[in-house]
């Protein structure tokens, strides 16, 4: 299966142990481990589709976000979201799962070891930069609209050209390019 190798080839080069499972049936392969970020171990879901030319990863934080804090993560991750430039987090369920999720379409492509890498790193990235964030309104009694006041107060104002593709919303910043 082309896309599985390609992961397989992703995690060889990343010197990780972790070996895909395959569905011939399906046409899919699936690998789960953790990865550690902020000294947390995240759990890492990833799956491809070969019918579909589908990769999905998934980032699930090593914490639940408290039942009553729910609504508050959700206009933060809106944020969070509006703020990056790939995949989503959001809370899962009612039980508060927090994850951060990415899918991508490689139909007609021939997806690099690099671009595969570089795919998976933006979740890392994103929990990386928005960590105290996250578990300050999830776990404690901040409330999302101070986090995102905090962001705009630190925020330098942007010349901003038209059409600049470039352009991070008040208050955002773009994750680092993390190479290994």
């Amino acid at each position: 299966m082309k896309l599985a190798d390609k992961v397989q080839a992703s995690l060889c080069d990343q010197e990780w142990d972790d070996e895909m499972t395959l569905d011939e049936e399906n046409q899919t392969s699936s690998v789960s481990f953790f990865f550690t970020i902020k000294n947390q171990s995240f759990k890492v879901w990833l799956e491809t589709d070969e019918k579909r030319d589908m990769l999905k990863i998934y980032f699930y934080a090593p914490f639940n976000a408290l039942s009553n804090k729910l609504t508050d993560c959700a206009i933060l991750f809106n944020h969070i979201n509006t703020c990056s430039n790939w995949g989503s987090i959001s809370c899962k369920d009612e039980k508060g799962a927090i994850r951060w999720r990415h899918s991508i379409d490689f139909e007609g492509t021939d997806p690099s070891i690099a671009t595969i890498d570089n795919a998976f790193h933006v979740g890392a990235n994103l929990f990386e930069h928005w960590f105290e964030e996250i578990t300050s309104v999830a776990l404690t009694q901040t409330t999302a609209k101070e986090i995102i006041a905090q962001c705009n107060a630190t925020s330098e104002p942007e010349d901003i050209e038209e059409f600049d593709v470039n352009i991070v919303p008040k208050g955002c910043q773009l994750a680092s390019k993390t190479v290994h």
